[in-house]
């Protein structure tokens, strides 16, 4: 679990649906081997590299179970992470597949609300034990992520229980070579920053090449003040008056935080070249931290560093201490620990065009309570992707190329394995901040969040949301990176052109339908 309940922060873009386009592959039928029975194959992407080795194995397994419980096959492809949000809605443009996967690293509620998928609640009668399963933590743990009254997604499922979010990953044997005090705050991650661009090593490397991060500095500025309501980050509660949005341009937080990345940037710690950079730099950024390149990343969530970054930084460099800041739970201020929010997790949808949607929603409650699924969609093929370890599974020895990317969205706090990291000093940042998040849930009693259930439906601000984002392109991320000379004046501009983009509609009709949803609870 996430305690922010947040996963990567990623702006919507409206597209146009071409609704027309064939239906899914899924028509396209094989015949069984010895019965002849017409077996249909269920075409699904996920995110992650493809693993070089076990591919054949993993589909000769995954068959073995598919054909004689369902009657079908499944075959997924895979999407880098970088420039995944374009690549998402070129795949939901395609209408070549059955299963789909989104989140707020892409444009899933807009899509959904623009039918691309299918309202599963018809059909949650035929997947009894899927249903059941969702209520381990809250009864109406699937009608969180009802949109406009339609399920288009099921969650992933996270337990109620702490551990660490978004943060700052950094080699903590430099820190202590650097004699520097322990990261715990903005003015300690700054001064590590400037120290690791005094080192030789890294004096002519940018440290921070991810336009994200803005939101990473909003979060250590503004996050124990406020909680996110629209997947722009435009909006946000205050916590201790949610019932009103707040726009952030018009906080004094959002200025701090052009105001640091200003000084970053002058100070060449932000790449100059930021603006190139893709959506999501985090491959790039493994890469460069394996290479030696640089010491440091900031937009990293703690389970993509776990499961992406660690086994292949502590193959190549076991000699390494690497340490964690997490933005939240080291912040002394910050208290407002809840229960998961489903209605903003990853989720598995279907699309509305494939012939065969019963079936594919028995695929995904097989993934959710059948061990023996979950375990080759999650961790691959014991032996090639992963090998068990005293009872768990382990990458430890598995080249860093053959470890296979769970299917995204699948993962499942309550199927999962109490997994330990090939990194013993790993580790034991992951039991700390378990231990410091489990703390606040139980001081703050285990409640849900104030926007647990709400789902912002923007499917009649389309034209507001592509002009938005062009501003956000050509003003906003610009000025929230740094590249500004008179923070008070490009606030005002960035303000201005959000206007004119419609930024006053769309603000109004999410404060309508926060009224509506808070009204509701009442």
């Amino acid at each position: 679990m996430k305690i922010s309940g947040r996963k990567l922060a990623a702006a919507g873009l409206a597209i146009t649906m071409a609704m027309s386009l064939a239906a899914c592959k899924s028509g396209e039928e094989e015949t069984g081997s010895k019965n002849q029975e017409n077996i249909i194959t269920l075409k699904a992407f996920t995110m992650g590299n493809e693993p070089a080795g076990g591919l054949d194995t993993f589909y000769d397994e995954l068959d073995a179970l598919t054909v004689k419980d369902l009657g079908c096959k499944v075959r997924f492809d895979y999407i880098p992470w970088g420039d995944e949000k374009n690549k998402i809605n070129l795949n939901i443009a395609s209408g070549e597949y059955d299963l789909y996967v989104g989140g707020n690293f892409s444009d899933y509620k807009a899509t959904a609300a623009k039918n691309a998928f299918l309202d599963l609640n018809p059909y949650l009668d035929q997947v009894p034990d899927l249903v059941a399963h969702y209520t381990e933590v809250a009864k109406d743990a699937l009608k969180m992520c009802e949109i406009n009254g339609h399920l288009y997604g099921i969650p992933q499922f996270g337990k109620a229980e702490g551990g660490a979010g978004e943060g700052f990953i950094y080699r903590e044997d430099l820190r202590q070579e650097w004699g520097l005090s322990e990261i715990n705050s903005l003015e300690t991650m700054e001064q590590y920053l400037y120290a690791a661009k005094a080192d030789d090593r890294y004096k002519d490397t940018p440290l921070i090449t991810d336009n994200r991060i803005w939101t990473s500095l909003w979060y250590m500025i503004a996050g124990a003040k406020y909680g996110q309501l629209d997947d722009n980050m435009y909006a946000w509660f205050a916590y201790d008056d949610p019932a009103n949005a707040v726009y952030i341009f018009e906080t004094p937080e959002f200025k701090t935080v052009c105001e640091y990345a200003m000084k970053w940037y002058g100070d060449g710690i932000i790449d100059h070249d930021i603006l190139a950079a893709q959506g999501n730099e985090g491959t790039k950024g493994a890469e460069l931290m394996k290479a030696d390149k640089k010491p440091c990343e900031t937009n990293t969530p703690f389970w993509s560093l776990s499961n992406n970054w660690i086994p292949g930084l502590y193959e190549a460099h076991p000699e390494w201490k690497l340490g964690f800041y997490d933005y939240l739970l080291n912040n002394p201020d910050f208290k407002n620990a809840y229960i998961p929010d489903y209605s903003s997790a990853t989720a598995i949808s279907v699309a509305a065009q494939c012939k065969y949607p019963e079936i594919a929603l028995k695929f995904i409650e097989k993934a959710h309570t059948e061990r023996i699924y979950y375990d080759l969609l999650a961790y691959g093929v014991e032996g090639e992707n992963y090998k068990m370890v005293d009872g768990v599974p382990s990458v430890e020895g598995i080249p860093q190329e053959n470890i296979k990317p769970s299917w995204t969205g699948l993962y499942d706090g309550y199927m999962s394995y109490e997994t330990k990291s090939v990194n013993p000093d790993w580790q034991v940042l992951s039991d700390k901040y378990k231990d410091m998040g489990n703390k606040l849930l139980e001081e703050s009693g285990y409640v849900a969040s104030p926007k647990a259930g709400f789902t912002f439906d923007v499917s009649n601000l389309s034209a507001e949301i592509a002009a938005m984002e062009t501003v956000k392109a050509q003003y906003m991320l610009p000025l929230a990176n740094g590249i500004t000379k008179d923070v008070d004046a490009d606030i005002e501009n960035v303000k201005s052109q959000y206007k004119t983009a419609g930024m006053e509609n769309y603000l109004t009709e999410l404060q309508k339908q926060w009224d509506v949803f808070n009204a509701a609870k009442q």
